[in-house]
């Protein structure tokens, strides 16, 4: 846009209606006179759209449906730019596809149609007749007789004038010369979001994983959105609330797609969210789930390790059998390629000694800046399990108690193990004695991180005293 360009912004009404039929000067702007598309994409189904179109103008008024906007744009939103310091916009509407069979009997009420219906001997009769209503149907008048609903089918001798086969946005601009001229507009949608996902492949032995960053997007509006300029704001904005979207339609989403991996500039922080310029251009067609590469980082050290929850109590029960322990996965996003991490899903896969990768697990991760921490449960572990029992119970007083128990870790594996055993412990506990020493992950959340030889056991004790 050029450096002196006039800003025009003009305003929707909340609740866009359908515009009366333009009159004959209307100008269809279609999408090949686009001459550059931007669309930012957020978290949460919102999209901010940059439309550059090239339109051929005359002097005086022009009325103008430009093709290919969004059926679910937000009333209120839409701003637009003008090279021309004489153009001036008059009027602004979104008009709906309306050249649907209803409403071209609609528009043809009062006028004459053909009445084609099949005879005794399978051939086609057409009779002239004139529609005389569509209130609750068609009404006919054929001949000397009146049809309600009729067999057959109703031929439209003509075309009515202002019906639109897609969403366009309709526009009224006085400009005081002749010529074509750039006009820029941008505009708020529903229907266009994006999420992320992360593929985390696993190398147990070296203790390391590779890490790739995805993004999906979405495109659930009646727009096709061709060559544009793809930007990825992570975080979420204030809205007023939901947006009631004019005669629009969920389409079923097409076979998802993927866009060969390339790794994108670091984001940038803005507004205390953080933008990523993906550099590249993007189709994203109406219906359609793409998955774009965003960046891949190779050798993230790990800590593989063990984990019971809530087997060192103080409320008196007692677990039954033995269970599993959680077997997690630990990293820290930091190092010379890390960056921040939006909110996703991730999901690790573990290479075996033949065959395939198997599928380890997933988890959902929140925003992680850069130096934040990720433990990723990733299931059960089959050959490290433990048994508690409650070895003590003593009533102190009415608001008092003691009590001790145990658990005992089982590792039937061929190598030592490492096993971290958390606590659940209510308000006013305090350990008196315990076999091993313990951190405080929180006031009532204290960790034992043990160690459990191979083909053994190791043993937990604990006592503890609870004032209420």
């Amino acid at each position: 846009m050029t450096k002196g360009a006039k800003l025009l912004c003009g305003t929707l009404a909340a609740s866009l209606l359908a515009a009366a039929p333009l009159a004959a000067q209307e100008r269809a702007v279609a999408l090949q006179a686009q001459q550059g598309l931007s669309i930012t994409l957020y978290q949460d189904d919102l999209a901010l759209v940059h439309d550059n179109r090239w339109v051929p103008l005359v002097q005086g008024e022009n009325r103008l449906a430009i093709a290919g906007v969004s059926d679910r744009l937000i009333g209120g939103s839409l701003a637009l730019q003008a090279e021309e310091e004489g153009l001036r916009i008059l009027e602004q509407s979104l008009l709906p596809a309306d050249l649907t069979p209803h409403e071209l009997l609609r528009r043809a009420v009062g006028q004459q149609v053909r009445l084609v219906t099949q005879d005794e001997e399978g051939g086609e009769r057409s009779e002239a007749a004139t529609l005389l209503s569509m209130a609750a149907g068609p009404v006919l008048r054929v001949g000397e007789r009146i049809e309600i609903d009729p067999p057959g089918r109703i031929v439209l001798l003509d075309l009515p004038e202002g019906l639109h086969a897609e969403p366009q946005l309709g526009m009224a601009v006085q400009t005081e010369s002749d010529g074509p001229q750039e006009l820029a507009f941008a505009y708020l949608t529903r229907g266009l979001s994006w999420e992320a996902d992360y593929v985390a492949t696993l190398d147990a032995e070296e203790d390391r994983l590779m890490l790739e960053g995805w993004a999906t997007l979405a495109n659930d509006t009646q727009a096709p959105y061709r060559r544009a300029h793809l930007r990825l704001v992570a975080g979420s904005v204030a809205q007023s609330g939901p947006e009631v979207a004019p005669r629009s339609m969920m389409l079923q989403a097409r076979a998802e797609s993927a866009v060969a991996f390339d790794s994108m500039p670091a984001p940038e922080a803005a507004s205390d969210r953080y933008l990523f310029d993906t550099g590249r251009e993007v189709d994203l067609l109406p219906g359609e789930r793409k998955r774009v590469g965003l960046f891949r980082q190779e050798g993230v050290a790990v800590e593989r390790s063990y984990r019971f929850e809530g087997l060192v109590t103080a409320g008196g029960q007692e677990r039954r059998g033995p269970v599993s322990a959680g077997l997690h996965l630990t990293f820290t996003n930091e190092g010379e390629p890390a960056r921040p991490l939006p909110a996703g899903t991730l999901r690790v896969y573990e290479p075996v000694a033949e065959g395939p990768s198997l599928f380890a697990g997933e988890t959902r991760i929140s925003h992680t800046p850069v130096g934040g921490e990720l433990a990723l449960r990733l299931g059960e572990a089959f050959d490290v399990t433990a048994t508690t029992r409650q070895t003590a119970f003593e009533r102190l007083s009415d608001s008092s108690y003691e009590t001790a128990g145990e658990v005992t870790i089982r590792n039937a594996k061929t190598e030592e193990v490492t096993v971290e055993v958390a606590g659940q412990l209510p308000q006013g506990a305090r350990i008196l004695e315990e076999s091993a020493p313990h951190e405080a992950e929180s006031v009532q959340r204290p960790v034992w991180t043990l160690s459990v030889p191979a083909e053994g056991e190791t043993t937990l004790t604990y006592r503890v005293r609870v004032n209420r």
